[in-house]
């Protein structure tokens, strides 16, 4: 058991970073499971998703790179280009500045062309991303790395069937890529093809049966289709990991609110607890408690989703007809 949510990539970018924990590796970031899809894939999913899709850490394509001599041919650009810490707009502009210098090896300008795509897709500047993970993919086609991120970049600028194509080739390269499986499987879900999405979790999960970021994913897409004992075993299946994980709890909750409203209720309950200030589930246990005829608890989680700037004309109508 390991406490609170980790840092997921999450497959959904848009998705991924979810509320209330979870991270890093999320697909998304591959950057999750980070942003996920629309509201099945909204706010915790794209998070997670995109929560779990990040393909590449920033740092992690110069690693195989960097010798002290190549860092000081480079006056020491080559140093922050690969420097997961250091601020993303330094790591632009020191792999820029790197790249320029033409002082580099192949191997060192594919990896500086690879971490800068990564640092123009966090500065939100997907077209001069996709331009250095197409010069990286020049540089070396044989590697994965170019190909996730130009597949982002690609989605990102509205090419999604160039971003199709890239995942493709990412997945003929790398079959055995757990982020290219992520990544692919989050794009799949924001393109509203959940059953395409399950195939890469379920994928994911054979090359690593405890890369939670994909059990957290295919939840989602188990959701999705409607397969709602499945997601429940998903999302429980990580709260035994990471039982404080407020995305969880709130998922699973989605999951057994048509059967059990009171199991789901419990579960918003936990899902505010970790996340308080995360609107969302105050607003569905509002909604379980009143198909329980709980009524006056219902309307308290309603003022409280409201307080707290839920976004729903129902809301607004519901709260207006209580005297605001």
């Amino acid at each position: 058991m390991r406490g609170s949510a980790p840092a997921r990539k999450t497959v959904v970018d848009a998705a991924m970073r979810r509320k209330g924990g979870g991270t890093g590796r999320k697909i998304a970031d591959l950057k999750v499971f980070q942003g996920l899809v629309a509201h099945v894939i909204g706010d915790v999913a794209s998070t997670r998703y995109l929560r779990g899709m990040k393909k590449v850490i920033l740092s992690s394509a110069l690693a195989f790179a960097l010798t002290p001599s190549a860092i000081n041919a480079a006056n020491g650009s080559l140093e922050v280009c690969a420097d997961l810490d250091a601020p993303v707009g330094d790591v632009a502009h020191h792999c820029r500045r790197a790249i320029q210098s033409e002082s580099l090896s192949e191997s060192q300008e594919f990896g500086a062309q690879v971490n800068l795509g990564e640092a123009l897709l966090a500065l939100g500047q997907p077209s001069l991303a996709w331009d250095a993970f197409n010069a990286a993919a020049a540089l070396r086609p044989d590697r994965v790395e170019p190909f996730i991120g130009r597949a982002d970049a690609s989605e990102k600028r509205g090419m999604t069937d160039q971003a199709a194509a890239d995942w493709f080739a990412a997945l003929r390269l790398a079959p055995g890529s757990l982020d290219a499986r992520l990544g692919k499987g989050a794009f799949h879900m924001r393109m509203n093809a959940p059953a395409a999405a399950l195939k890469e979790f379920d994928a994911a999960l054979r090359i690593d049966p405890e890369a939670f970021d994909a059990l957290f994913n295919r939840g989602l897409a188990n959701f999705a289709m409607g397969r709602m004992a499945a997601a429940d075993q998903d999302f429980s299946a990580v709260l035994r990991e990471y039982p404080a994980d407020a995305g969880a709890y709130y998922h699973r909750a989605r999951a057994r609110s048509a059967q059990n409203p009171a199991a789901a209720v419990a579960d918003y309950d936990q899902a505010s607890m970790h996340a308080p200030e995360w609107a969302d589930p105050w607003f569905e246990s509002g909604k379980a408690l009143e198909r329980l005829g709980r009524v006056d608890e219902a309307n308290q989680r309603y003022r409280r989703a409201f307080e707290l700037g839920h976004k729903d004309p129902w809301l607004l109508q519901r709260i207006t007809s209580l005297g605001g």
